[in-house]
């Protein structure tokens, strides 16, 4: 399964560009088997509290945040991964770090775009609130 961290002021160099010119950058995680790939993913980048990925020095915008997976709705070609919880972001650049970590772990897992909930608000409108 692959997850998706941040390499800080990689400017896109790494993986596809994110925020205050970071990178988000796919990692191979140990294959866990769940019934919904998305949801796995999803549980198992949520449950690293890691601020950083060893000694990558890929950073985790989602340590300090306490998030779960309530549930994933697949309705036709529509992929919808509602989450509940908390967030809690360093500053105004991890608004775009948590959004990509999210969004990127849980596509890549679809293999389709996924919309995700947190408290059911869409992730834009949450992130906006903090």
């Amino acid at each position: 399964m692959t997850l998706f961290f941040i390499a800080e002021g990689d400017a896109g160099i790494s993986g596809p560009l994110v925020g205050c010119g970071d990178s988000a950058v796919a990692v191979s995680s140990q294959t866990i088997t769940y019934t919904d790939p998305v949801d796995g993913a999803l549980r198992t980048l949520l449950s690293n509290h890691a601020a950083h990925i060893g000694q990558s020095g890929l950073r985790n915008a989602l340590s300090d945040s306490r998030l779960s997976v309530d549930s994933v709705d697949r309705t036709g070609t529509t992929v919808t991964a509602h989450l509940s919880g908390t967030i809690s972001l360093a500053g105004e650049c991890d608004t775009p770090r948590l959004e990509q970590q999210l969004l990127l772990t849980a596509q890549q897992a679809a293999g389709t775009p996924v919309s995700i909930t947190i408290n059911g608000k869409t992730l834009s409108e949450a992130l906006s609130l903090k």
